[in-house]
């Protein structure tokens, strides 16, 4: 019993710490735990817009075009 209950401790730390050090995608970075809210581009009569992301944001200079979601230089 005492096995089975260190395994599936391990088992849940091994799939928390590669959670953690999951990589984005070229031209993306993780913004750590300390995470908020992200400019992406809105709606096409909008200019941008905010959304909370706690994975990877665009480098800056660029902003996530909502509907590819792809970091973009300017909203379409």
């Amino acid at each position: 019993m005492i096995r089975l209950t260190v395994l599936i401790v391990l088992f849940t730390i091994v799939l928390s710490l590669q959670e953690l050090n999951a990589e984005c995608p070229p031209g993306q970075y993780d913004p750590g735990p300390d995470c908020s809210f992200e400019v992406i581009c809105g709606l096409p009569s909008a200019h941008s817009a905010r959304r909370h992301y706690c994975d990877c944001w665009c480098n800056p200079g660029t902003v996530r075009d909502s509907i590819t979601n792809e970091c973009v230089e300017k909203c379409p």
